[in-house]
């Protein structure tokens, strides 16, 4: 029993033989630890890269979404500028009219106007002071203007004090007629449809598409500077919107799309009544550098698009410093020297209403 317990001690503890490995050496343990160091480096770059794209992949994402978004929406106002209901016998415009005017009267008279633009103002026209601030516009970028009936009708007894209505309908004569109105009195709202029952109502509408310097302004309603979207201002597609506040009819601004930097827009004149553009402008009859007149803006019945968008966060290590941007007959803008991405989106859009009761 000695023996045995003696024969196992030594099968337990006997050195290792020549070649045998018995552990780690402090090279190898270096050389393993490298190598970790090295993966681990790799793949902390790989991630990084790929949040880096994915970033990048968002903004694209965000841009190209705002981009098309805003264009959607001008398409769609633009598509039923002067849809006035059932009243198609629309008068020419003999003068222009004030946008920012609530008056029944001014509303009455601007349904002939569905269109009315304002290129690239430096500073905003005197005629949109009332509801529009300067420190909202951006300068040198253009200002739209759409007149036209909402599609959804109301009853009479459903009409809000202080919102302009029209109503279109069989006057006494059984003649296609309009009549534009006030809410706070419902009585000159008479006409009537084929059946003699009473002609419904659909809101006024006025919308002033404009771009404004930023999205959410530090303090007020109105952009101040650099303190705008907590400090890192975002140039916004925003709309003034005809709308009534204590039985009182005002405008308000609506933000739609951020990124939505420049918009320039070129009018398709229709001089020979056929529904279809003979030229287009940018404000000028004919290009011949005198201003459009009230009849020019009435025989409008396309409209091109030149919206310009950028990313509303800046690509590090990016210099937009070679690109130009073409933004139609207005020419080219940029380059900007920055660290923010761009993209131009254009459209040719019809104004079925008027352009339609032409063909």
């Amino acid at each position: 029993m000695k023996t045995f317990k003696h024969n196992s001690f030594q099968r337990r503890h006997a050195p290792p033989r020549p070649g045998m490995q018995s552990g780690l050496s402090l090279i190898e343990l270096m050389i393993s630890i490298a190598i970790g160091l090295a993966l681990m480096a790799g793949i902390t770059s790989l991630i990084a890269q790929q949040s880096a794209a994915t970033t990048e992949l968002d903004k694209a994402s965000r841009q190209i979404e705002n981009g098309r978004y805003a264009t959607q929406l001008l398409r769609e106002d633009l598509e039923l500028a002067g849809f006035w209901g059932e009243f198609y016998n629309v008068p020419a415009p003999s003068s222009l009219y004030d946008p920012c005017s609530t008056t029944v009267a001014d509303l009455a008279n601007a349904i002939s106007l569905p269109i009315q633009g304002y290129d690239s103002p430096s500073s905003v026209p005197t005629d949109l002071t009332a509801c529009l601030s300067t420190a909202d516009h951006k300068a040198g970028t253009d200002i739209l203007v759409i007149r036209r009936a909402e599609t959804a009708t109301i009853p009479i007894a459903s009409a809000v004090p202080g919102q302009p209505y029209v109503q279109a309908g069989l006057n006494a004569s059984r003649t296609m007629d309009k009549v534009i109105g006030d809410g706070s009195d419902t009585s000159v709202f008479t006409l009537k449809k084929r059946d003699n029952s009473t002609a419904p109502l659909r809101s006024y509408s006025i919308h002033i598409y404009f771009v404004s310097p930023c999205n959410v302004p530090a303090s007020g309603t109105s952009c101040t500077g650099s303190g705008d979207d907590n400090g890192n201002p975002v140039p916004t597609l925003k709309r003034l919107e005809l709308t009534v506040a204590s039985g009182v009819a005002s405008f308000s601004i609506t933000p739609l799309a951020e990124g939505i930097e420049n918009m320039q827009l070129d009018y398709g004149i229709d001089t020979d009544g056929d529904g279809a553009p003979d030229y287009y402008t940018m404000g000028t009859n004919n290009n011949t550098g005198v201003a459009m007149t009230a009849a020019d803006w009435g025989n409008i019945v396309t409209v091109k698009l030149n919206v310009l968008a950028r990313n509303t966060e800046p690509t590090a290590g990016y210099s937009d410093d070679k690109k130009t941007y073409t933004l139609g007959a207005a020419g080219t803008v940029g380059p900007f020297s920055d660290a923010y991405k761009r993209r131009v989106f254009t459209e040719v859009v019809r104004a079925t209403n008027t352009s339609g009761r032409r063909a």
